[in-house]
């Protein structure tokens, strides 16, 4: 019997061992589990940034695509807002915005909800509150995704909600082999806001996620677009040419931007 114990405390040692040099003790872990699932797509085909694709009347080799949201609530059937509880002034709900990446991370965890039963609405927004939009980078974690080259636009600027970034060439021109020269494609906070909901019974149980799953068709949201014809879209308040693009992109968004059923 002490021989059969012994063994049995010999394996748990190694397992809490094992642990110990899976999990370190100073890890931090995302606990929130409504996640936005990206599937980005172009012109049908799964995307990643070693792939080439047409755009325009060029070649382009796409080095990160960037989307921040920066709002999340959940409503019942009677649009009643079931959490967040905004009503508690003495603490406030404050949203921690998120960056969902095609070069670092295409899931973007928005918000953790409780054990239970739920069905209602999921409701996000892309773009950020004034109190996030004004915050630098150096005020967050080092691994915050708001810290993602190309996001910060600079003090008092706040932060781009939609930032592209890749390499291209001309298509006709046969003597270089691939893209680049670079392109830049960027959209402001003080113009992007778009709230977006998806309808859902589910329930949240331990360990495990509810997924909204969207497919993003980014040729679609590129509509118009030719790094030679343009290669550096800055559409900000601030440029009134640029700015005016607006509607064509949010059209684009809206058309790209499918919340799977």
């Amino acid at each position: 019997m002490k021989r059969i114990l012994f063994s049995v405390l010999a394996v748990m040692a190694l397992v809490a061992a094992c642990e110990k040099s899976i999990l370190p003790e100073d890890a931090s872990y995302d606990q929130r589990n409504v996640v936005l699932r990206h599937f980005f797509y172009y012109d049908g085909a799964t995307m990643d940034t070693n792939k080439v694709f047409l755009l325009g009347n060029a070649e382009v080799r796409f080095q990160d695509i960037e989307l921040v949201f920066g709002e999340y609530y959940f409503t019942d059937h009677l649009d009643d807002t079931l959490t967040p509880n905004f009503k508690d002034t003495v603490n406030p709900y404050v949203f921690d915005p998120v960056a969902a990446s095609l070069r670092y991370n295409t899931e973007a965890r928005l918000y953790r909800l409780s054990k239970g039963v739920y069905s209602g609405t999921h409701h996000f927004r892309m773009g950020l509150d004034s109190a996030a939009n004004a915050t630098a980078p150096s005020a967050l974690d080092e691994k915050h995704t708001l810290r993602h080259p190309g996001l910060y636009r600079g003090t008092g600027e706040g932060y781009n909600i939609l930032y592209i970034k890749g390499l291209y060439k001309d298509a006709s021109d046969t003597t270089v082999l691939a893209p680049d020269k670079p392109f830049v494609y960027r959209v402001s906070n003080n113009l992007m806001q778009m709230d977006w909901f998806k309808s859902m019974s589910f329930n949240v149980v331990p360990n495990r996620d509810v997924n909204i799953n969207i497919v993003w068709d980014i040729d679609k949201l590129l509509l118009g677009t030719d790094p030679l014809l343009v290669d550096d879209l800055d559409v900000d308040p601030s440029n009134p040419i640029a700015a005016g693009l607006w509607p064509s992109i949010k059209a684009n968004m809206e058309a790209s931007y499918q919340i799977q059923l």
